[in-house]
């Protein structure tokens, strides 16, 4: 225990005391801000639920000008089967925060029931494995003499995870529930930072304002029932079916636990987000986010770009841009 105590009280020095706060409790699953396109990347039973083949890609810059700030890539593809009952997917995403990386595959499987004309709820599960990799060789301490706490060179753990979903929605409503990192792995002798299991709450209902102009607000709440829950409120507005324009604001609450509200605070952020269909088929995004605290000098960046496989369904092009 005294070895793990120092090597944590080492990174802390390292890449500083807020960052790695962040990193270990509230961002211990990979931080997105346009997940609300794509989520796949939160909830497996999202899989197949647009009913046509979908491919995203996305690119996160968190902190930009930090040194060891987290970078995320992530690349999904989901689709349905014939009867559009079964749908399936899979996500690769690679996650690096200072010296500590992971990469992981997952497999996603969903069933869908009709509850009514317009109701479908699903339940989908995600299987796969991620590699955790902590590179000993980027943890300079400054120190002429080498920390016998620190691993000498890269410190590589493959690791199995599984995830469950359930995702309800209609052409205008949808509610999702996930449990993530459902398989627990604890060894006194690992080094690497693993996430342990997470829950992820998400809804948003889509208005129409006028003929041209739609309003889709919606949340997504994140807890692991030993830290504040992170809390993100968006708001979005469809414009002529091609160009959203929205805004989203991330906090903590503890709603399990008790938290000093003033050091919660420091995790607030803003995001201004875009995304257009340069064509009926194409969407590229983009996102800015700042935080509202001392980091508020480092901006993050987030890049995706989706394709669409679009079918017709009597005479007319099925084109799913409200979910």
């Amino acid at each position: 225990m005294a070895r793990k105590s120092n090597l944590i009280q080492k990174l802390l020095f390292l890449f500083g005391g807020l960052l790695l706060a962040n990193a270990v409790s509230a961002q211990q699953a990979p931080q997105y801000s346009q997940y609300i396109f794509n989520e796949l990347v939160i909830n497996p039973a999202y899989a197949g639920s647009k009913e046509v083949l979908n491919i995203n890609l996305t690119h996160r810059s968190q902190w930009v000008g930090l040194e060891g700030a987290p970078t995320t890539q992530s690349l999904s593809i989901d689709g349905a089967t014939q009867n559009t009952n079964i749908g399936w997917g899979a996500h690769l995403i690679n996650d690096r925060i200072g010296a500590q990386s992971q990469t992981g595959a997952y497999a996603n499987i969903s069933a869908r029931i009709s509850l009514s004309r317009e109701t479908k709820l699903a339940l989908g599960l995600a299987g796969g494995v991620s590699q955790y990799v902590l590179d000993g060789n980027k943890l300079n301490t400054g120190n002429t003499i080498p920390d016998q706490a620190l691993p000498p060179g890269r410190e590589v753990s493959i690791l199995p995870d599984a995830k469950v979903g359930l995702f309800l929605n209609t052409e205008r409503y949808y509610a999702g529930l996930t449990a993530a990192n459902l398989i627990p792995f604890k060894s006194d002798n690992l080094l690497i930072t693993t996430p342990r299991r997470h829950y992820f709450l998400s809804m948003g209902y889509t208005f129409d304002l006028n003929r041209n102009l739609r309003l889709k607000p919606s949340l997504l709440i994140k807890e692991d029932f030993k830290s504040p829950a992170n809390l993100d409120l968006n708001a979005f507005l469809l414009m002529y079916d091609r160009l959203w324009v929205g805004a989203s604001y991330r906090t903590a609450v503890p709603v399990f636990t008790d938290y000093d509200m003033k050091q919660l605070a420091k995790r607030n952020a803003v995001a201004l987000i875009a995304q257009v269909y340069a064509t009926p088929r194409l969407r590229i995004g983009y996102a800015y986010d700042l935080s509202l605290s001392k980091l508020n000098n480092y901006a993050s960046h987030e890049v995706s770009v989706g394709y669409m496989f679009y079918k017709m369904r009597y005479g007319r092009i099925i084109t799913p841009r409200n979910l």
